[in-house]
């Protein structure tokens, strides 16, 4: 469901904004994919999507119903599907509709007046595009499995899920719910989101598998998985003694192995739901699903390719922990991605950052405070500070690099080592969560709540770590008298109101000095022989300027 009206004002500033683009490497695919055009003023409440698959000739045909409502009178509509994907007919009730087609799109002109409601069916088929490098390149992945079965997904975050199925592909509009039918060979079981409703044998060779989806869906997390799936079931009980289905579909030859490795799915729920509550899908249900690549957040049907090891393949994660991460990183995204979601490409961090540092909470759960620091200091290393992690919006600028998980995780660390009260900290996270639970939040959302909850403008730190490329740097420079040892320092930032705390250690003590863009010199009563700023638990640089 769209939540937010554009006003046309906005189209407007979208439209000025798109022009300048026009002269990037951004192309008019990217402009509609992206922005919010006048087309696409349109609010989608339900999909209904049916899907044949050809197995052998890796090919797809079906059609989908978009229900939808104008908020104003529009002259035509746009939806989206990629263009080797053939469209047959498009109606609406007894009425076929003409339509035309470029750049990944599909126009349909005709009137449609505010506040009514419609339903419009597009047919479609054709050869989807194919994963060369799933889950990070998008498309399909048609495989075999050990024993030479088909085995199939689909994989679209950033890319997009029109290059198989036709929709308004637009990060701001999810639907409030959704039902998906699969239809496969009869030999072959097909998991998709949400609650299975009924499996129906169309002939002797298909049968049809009919999902639910009870809740707002981005477009991207509608998914499938076909295979020799055998499923298998657990429950979780909730701190407040609900019981949460969790739902397992794994490769028949891999059922035992999985039964005894899922358990720790309890652990991952049971800490996230300490810090931000009940997992949010509970009518839905919880389920993992074999997949033929590494992972996907694929609402309420998490797509699981980590082979039953601990950490990322077997590696990656420090060697005292033991725990799978694509189980633990994918939940996370249950609450952040799938329940908060974002409504620009260019603001994925709210996804992958909050993501990421769950991953942390879960440590300092399970294992402590410092055990949980060592944590996120094993993934410094993978921080780039290449380019900005926001991008730009209206053109599915998706952030490029992984500074978006890391480097996010660690500047959600830093603010809670500012703020230097847990419980506040904690508070604030849960709200922020619990604010835009089903729906959307944005980094000013994000920066309104931290200083409405810390009396603090947080707004030149928030930018510096998602607007700039480069981390703030701690200038400083030691005093050293025969009667007193001192410090100057300044924040070296983008940002001409960075102020961030930081720790010195003076010899075996630790102080806390509040720093900012300015020069200041604090002088010590005694003389120390060690004086040094301590950033291990905070995202910065530092350079000592004595000359």
């Amino acid at each position: 469901m769209m939540k937010n009206i554009i006003s046309f004002i906005l189209i407007i500033a979208v439209h000025l904004c798109n022009s300048l683009l026009a002269q990037s490497h951004f192309t008019p695919k990217d402009s509609l994919r992206g922005s919010l055009n006048p087309n696409r003023m349109y609010d989608v409440q339900f999909y209904d999507l049916h899907v044949s698959f050809d197995m052998l000739e890796k090919k797809i045909e079906g059609y989908n119903d978009i229900h939808f409502s104008c908020p104003m009178d529009l002259s035509g509509i746009q939806v989206d599907l990629f263009d080797q994907m053939n469209v047959s007919k498009i109606s609406m009730g007894k009425d076929n509709l003409n339509f035309s087609r470029s750049n990944n799109t599909i126009y349909i002109p005709h009137s449609f007046k505010k506040s009514e409601k419609y339903t419009v069916r597009i047919y479609y088929d054709g050869s989807p595009i194919e994963a060369k490098n799933p889950p990070w390149d998008g498309g399909f992945s048609w495989k075999r499995d050990e024993k030479n079965r088909f085995w199939a997904s689909v994989s679209c975050e950033g890319i997009g899920a029109s290059l198989w199925w036709p929709n308004k592909d637009h990060l701001s509009d999810e639907p409030d719910s959704m039902h998906i039918h699969l239809t496969v060979p009869s030999d072959l079981y097909a998991v998709s989101n949400g609650q299975l409703v009924q499996r129906e044998r169309i002939d002797g060779l298909h049968v049809t598998y009919h999902w639910s989806v009870q809740y707002p869906i981005n477009n991207y997390n509608v998914t499938f998985y076909i295979g020799a799936y055998e499923h298998f079931q657990d429950q979780y009980l909730s701190q407040e003694s609900k019981k949460l289905d969790l739902d397992y579909y794994v490769l028949d030859y891999n059922t035992t192995i999985a039964r005894e490795h899922f358990k720790q799915v309890h652990k991952v729920l049971e800490a996230f739901e300490k810090y931000l509550g009940p997992y949010p899908f509970w009518k839905d249900g919880y389920a993992l699903v074999e997949a033929p690549y590494l992972g996907m957040e694929h609402q309420s049907a998490i797509a699981y390719g980590n082979k039953y090891l601990r950490g990322y393949l077997g590696g990656r994660i420090p060697a005292e922990f033991d725990f799978d991460f694509i189980i633990l990183h994918e939940t996370a995204h249950e609450y952040w991605g799938n329940s908060v979601s974002c409504t620009d490409l260019a603001e994925m961090w709210i996804h992958e950052s909050f993501a990421t540092y769950m991953e942390n909470l879960f440590v300092e759960y399970f294992y402590g405070k410092s055990a949980a620091l060592r944590y996120l200091q094993s993934s410094r290393q993978y921080i780039q500070n290449k380019f900005p992690i926001i991008g730009q919006f209206g053109v599915n600028d998706e952030p490029a690099d992984s500074d978006q998980y890391y480097k996010g995780a660690w500047m959600l660390h830093t603010i809670r080592q500012k703020i230097n009260n847990d419980s506040l900290w904690f508070d604030i996270l849960k709200q922020f969560y619990k604010n835009h639970e089903y729906g959307f939040a944005s980094t000013q959302d994000f920066v309104n709540l931290l200083e409405a909850k810390t009396g603090t403008d947080y707004c030149d730190i928030v930018n510096q770590y998602l607007k700039y490329a480069n981390l703030p740097e701690l200038e400083y420079k030691i005093i050293q008298k025969p009667e007193y040892s001192g410090v100057s320092f300044r924040w070296k930032s983008n940002t001409k109101k960075f102020d961030l705390p930081v720790n010195f250690q003076l010899d075996k003590k630790v102080i806390r000095l509040t720093a900012t863009n300015e020069w200041q010199t604090v002088s010590f009563g005694r003389i120390y022989q060690l004086i040094e700023p301590i950033d291990s638990d905070i995202l910065i640089t530092t350079k000592l300027v004595n000359e």
